[in-house]
């Protein structure tokens, strides 16, 4: 596993194994105070006073349990709290079973506390500014850390691009929070995502754009599949090749397709190209 890395006095990267690949995910350890999700494996031993959690997907509320103080937006609680939420909006049915297997801390559990956007919370002498940035779920938050770290959480920069496969994702949202974020790109020091290696500010606007441009290129395949009349899904739009278990990344795929068509819907009667 790879060793916690310092941002600042009291300020940690726990990264989660090889820098957050999933199922792992990378987190923001405030010691003494307060654990930003949990999908670490080499945080599993810790018992935060707080957590506070970016969204409701299982890799990132999967030291709930252990916690005293759960925070989260309020459109993501209901799914944090209830398995039968958390199951709908994956629209997965029993299915979902098979990735809450990987993560023997997680239970469903009361948020004690909801979030919004620019509320500034105090970790001791730390302060933390929640940023709603929703479209890869509709309380999806960044956190702005000291003023000078910025933890993105599952807007995670990689070169597969933005995830929307859930049921509660909106693409054009998603397209808005990044938008946001580029608009502070220039103040902030580091950027870590939940999934892959921080960013330097000198590279942070340019890999936010690249990030981007993915949605796009996206996009113009889907359009130009559905103009030929042919079915998007599978044609490796979104995966190029299908992981296991394929029926499950399939619908993903097909959900994040119709996301795009909502969007083009939506575009269209607006007369926006």
């Amino acid at each position: 596993m790879i060793d916690w890395q310092k941002l600042a006095d009291g300020i940690f990267v726990i990264p989660g194994n090889r820098w957050g690949k999933y199922p792992s995910a990378n987190c923001i350890y405030l010691k003494d105070f307060c654990l930003i999700d949990g999908g670490a494996e080499n945080a599993w031993n810790l018992r935060p006073e707080n957590i506070l959690n970016s969204h409701w997907h299982e890799d990132h509320i999967s030291m709930n349990a252990v916690a005293k103080k759960i925070y989260a937006h309020e459109l993501d609680a209901k799914a944090i709290e209830s398995y039968e939420e958390f199951e709908r909006r994956y629209g997965l049915g029993e299915s979902v079973k098979l990735f809450l297997s990987l993560y023997p801390n997680l239970g469903f559990r009361k948020v004690d506390e909801l979030i919004d956007d620019s509320q500034i919370l105090k970790f001791g002498s730390m302060e933390v500014e929640v940023i709603h940035t929703p479209g890869h779920s509709a309380g999806h938050c960044c956190f702005l850390i000291d003023g000078r770290f910025l933890f993105l959480a599952d807007i995670d920069l990689t070169s597969f691009g933005p995830w929307y496969g859930c049921l509660d994702c909106d693409v054009q949202e998603f397209i808005d929070s990044i938008e946001r974020l580029l608009k502070i790109a220039k103040d902030v020091e580091i950027a870590i995502p939940a999934h892959g290696m921080p960013v330097k500010r000198e590279e942070f606007e340019k890999k936010l754009l690249e990030y981007r441009e993915k949605i796009f290129e996206r996009e113009k395949k889907i359009l130009d599949a559905i103009k030929s009349g042919i079915d998007p899904v599978g044609k490796g739009i979104i995966y190029k090749k299908l992981p296991e278990p394929h029926e499950i990344y399939k619908n993903f795929e097909r959900i994040m397709i119709e996301k795009h068509k909502e969007r083009l819907k939506t575009t269209e009667c607006r007369g926006e190209s």
